[in-house]
């Protein structure tokens, strides 16, 4: 259970990073610098405590998608459930890589290119749905 901790960690460094970067530089560099934050603290935790890589990707994932969930009801129990996979998801593929070429920096860097590839493209469709050129 260790690795619920270690994602708990990571959830408040990220929500703390998060939000200075919100204040310093605005809505627009969150998306590019949220998923770095996000990433580098999921796995900097996981090494830090000795958890499984994946598994604390996947903690940090329940946590952001309960706090989803609660902030905004049955959309926000969609937003909730995609967390969760996709946190699972850049977990498994920031091990992958870490597994293929043993380097942390890499295997950190492609999580956070498919996140941010990810946060890129919800904007993108939001916007579009909701009518405001992208």
């Amino acid at each position: 259970m260790l690795f619920f901790a270690a994602g708990a960690l990571a959830a408040v460094v990220s929500w703390i990073g998060n939000r200075l970067v919100l204040k310093v530089m605005g809505a627009r560099e969150i998306v590019v610098f949220a998923p770095l934050i996000e990433e580098a603290a999921k796995t900097g935790a996981a090494v830090l405590t000795g958890s499984p890589l994946i598994l604390t990707h996947g903690a940090f994932g329940l946590i952001e998608g309960v706090y989803d969930a609660w902030d905004a009801g049955l959309q926000g129990l969609q937003a909730g459930a995609a967390s969760l996979a996709g946190h699972l998801f850049y977990g498994y593929i920031t091990f992958l890589v870490m597994q293929r070429h043993h380097n942390w920096l890499y295997a950190v860097l492609s999580g956070y290119l498919l996140h941010m590839l990810w946060n890129v493209t919800v904007l993108k469709f939001l916007v579009k749905r909701r009518g405001h050129p992208a």
